[in-house]
This record gives structure tokens, C-alpha cells and sequence, in this order.
């Protein structure tokens, strides 16, 4: 158990805003660096049009006019550049009805393996763990790597009623990993790869980088409005 200052107990909820507080700090400090970087990239770009003889307002004009564009790509480019991830938030979305104790016996609950982002607001509750060595990224067991909220004796989900939003989102019946054949409750053999016929739908990176745009802001926000002992009281560290 760690002990601060006067002896009051270091919480979990402690320690997890101290992270999410220095990797907000990153995250602040790697977008100035793109910003920057889309700078001189449209400085470049415009310098290299008037060495051909192209005839643009002034530099500074121009650099300005295309900076949001060039910005924007930069962006899209660093998607994956950056161990911090999160998921944006989504207002009202309703949760999927999935007779999950009818088909655990049959899937095992592979649902419970894939790895995933939480959104700032669960990261608030405090009730779901996360990967400190990967933020934001669902916690899973070492042992079997499946979620650390599945029990491993039933593989049933012990914080269900305040699962995440991406599991109340997820629908397994449409998941060719899951299912041969959903209706007759036939599941895919594990660790038989997946072959698609069809060609996967094209991502919308722009829509993608947006939504991270979104959700960093929601967690810097939330950090900058909130004080720590405002949060919901969490198990001392052991």
C-alpha cells in the first residue's frame, strides 16, 4: 500500500490521473509538433510553386490558406504514431441485446480477447481497467488474455451493467471471427484465420483522425475541469 504526504493513501484513482495527466501533456505536445510540421510543409510547397514561377499571394497568405489541409493529411499520417489511444464517446448509443449466457458455452466468449480503447468518461467512472503500458487499451490477463472483467471460470462479464461503450455497441452475430453461421449457432473453430469474399469497406481516415481529434480534447478537457479528489474513490495500491 503507498502512503503520500501526511500519510493519506495513494489511490488507483491517484496514480491513474497522474497518467492520464502526463499522457494528455504528450498528446498536447506531439499535435504542436505536427502543427508545426504542416507549417513548414505548406512554407515548403509554396516556396517550391514560386521557384517554378507560379503567381500566389503573398507567402504568408498562401501558407495560411493551405495549412488546414495540409495539417489535416498530417494528421491522418500520424494516426498510428502515438501509443495513446482513445475512443470518442458516442451520445445515446443503445446497447445490443445479445443472449450472451445462451451462446458463452459455444463462442467461449472470444468477444472478451480483442483489445479496444476506452472513452474519457470511463476512464472518469473508474470502474474499468485499462493497460498503464498501453493507454487506453482494455486490460487483459496475462495468463489467457482475455478481458480482466471476465470471470475465467464462467466467462461471464462481472461489471456488465457498466461494461464500456464499445461492448454495448458490439453485435457478435455479424462477426465472421465468431460465427460459421450465427442462426444455427455454429461458431468459427479457434484459431482458424478469417477470409473475407467480399473486399473490406475503405476506411474513412478523415472521419478517423477526427474523431481522435474529438476524443483527445473531451480527455484534455476533462482534465483541466476536474480536480482529483472529485473522482470516485478507488481501491488503495497495493
Amino acid at each position: 500500500m503507498t502512503r503520500g504526504k501526511d500519510d493519506e493513501l495513494v489511490t488507483r484513482a491517484d496514480l491513474e490521473r497522474a497518467i492520464r495527466s502526463l499522457n494528455a501533456t504528450h498528446l498536447h505536445n506531439r499535435d504542436g509538433l505536427l502543427q508545426l510540421a504542416a507549417q513548414v510543409v505548406a512554407l515548403s510547397d509554396e516556396l517550391s510553386r514560386r521557384l517554378a514561377g507560379a503567381d500566389t499571394p503573398t507567402v504568408s497568405a498562401a501558407v495560411e490558406a493551405r495549412l488546414p489541409e495540409t495539417l489535416e493529411a498530417i494528421r491522418i499520417a500520424d494516426l498510428g504514431g502515438t501509443r495513446v489511444a482513445l475512443t470518442l464517446e458516442e451520445d445515446d448509443l443503445p446497447a445490443v441485446e445479445i443472449p450472451c449466457a445462451e451462446l458463452i458455452p459455444l463462442c467461449g466468449a472470444r468477444c472478451c480477447t480483442y483489445a479496444f480503447a476506452l472513452t474519457t468518461k470511463e476512464l472518469d467512472e473508474g470502474v474499468i481497467r485499462w493497460d498503464y503500458g498501453r493507454p487506453y487499451i482494455i486490460r487483459q490477463r496475462a495468463s489467457d488474455g482475455f478481458c480482466v472483467h471476465n470471470d475465467p471460470s464462467t466467462h461471464g462479464c462481472e461489471v456488465h451493467a457498466r461494461r464500456p461503450v464499445i461492448c454495448r455497441g458490439y453485435d457478435c452475430r455479424r462477426d465472421r471471427r465468431v460465427w460459421i453461421d450465427y442462426a444455427k449457432r455454429i461458431p468459427r473453430p479457434l484459431g482458424i484465420a478469417v477470409t473475407y469474399d467480399d473486399p473490406a469497406e475503405p476506411i474513412d481516415l478523415r472521419a478517423r483522425m477526427r474523431a481522435r481529434q474529438q476524443a483527445v480534447h473531451l480527455e484534455c478537457r476533462a482534465l483541466d475541469t476536474t480536480r482529483g479528489d472529485e473522482a470516485a474513490p478507488l481501491d488503495p495500491i497495493e
